[in-house]
């Protein structure tokens, strides 16, 4: 039983850290917080697949995991593992509408790419946004380079050259092949069992 082998590798990860750590750290409330933060971070450390509602759900298990450590019935793992698991699918649904249209080039807009200085979204049109904007960039990237590329080589025999709009939708093309194989790893790798995993190595870190 998966439940009860995670329970058992808990329990035993904790006793070898409060007695057999050269410098154990006392498994507290406080412990318990930290641990929190630092799972849920190592999930989306970009802030793109979890909403603000979701973190604000998640603080009922910041004074459980201690006790959970300590022998209590394992129950934050699994319930952040599933709302994580579902909103991975969800966003993995997201760039390949959002990269099925042109993008406009001509529209003065910010994007933040720095997690640290950015909010988790806090409804899912905010999350879509977000992607949007991130798509944007990333195929703005692309789109810069087969520009430069075709000001280099114009003038060389046999070269095709290709007009803006063809070079905008292979950029697309290009940044819609990244996200298929990103999800694609996301979704083999992050499993229930993988994320335990993760849980496991933010106790322990």
């Amino acid at each position: 039983n998966p439940r009860s082998r995670h329970a058992k590798i808990l329990k035993n990860v904790g006793m070898l850290l409060e007695d057999g750590h050269f410098s154990p750290r006392k498994i507290d409330d406080a412990f318990s917080t930290a641990v929190l933060k630092k799972f849920t971070t190592e999930l989306d450390n970009e802030k793109t697949i979890l909403l603000q509602s979701d973190i604000n759900a998640f603080k009922k298990y910041e004074t459980l995991i201690d006790d959970e450590i300590h022998g209590k019935a394992l129950e934050s793992f699994y319930a952040i593992s599933e709302v994580y698991l579902k909103r991975m699918n969800e966003a993995s649904q997201l760039y390949k509408d959002i990269l099925a249209k042109p993008f406009d080039f001509g529209t003065d807009e910010k994007v933040q790419l720095d997690a640290d200085k950015a909010d988790f979204p806090k409804t899912e049109a905010e999350r879509r946004e977000t992607w949007r904007k991130r798509l944007k960039y990333a195929v703005l990237g692309k789109y810069v380079d087969l520009q430069e590329e075709r000001e280099k080589n114009k003038d060389k025999k046999d070269f095709i050259v290709k007009p803006d709009s063809t070079l905008e939708r292979e950029a697309r093309e290009q940044v819609r092949k990244t996200m298929d194989r990103y999800f694609s790893t996301k979704i083999t790798r992050e499993t229930t069992e993988d994320n335990f995993s993760t849980f496991v190595n933010s106790i322990t870190g």
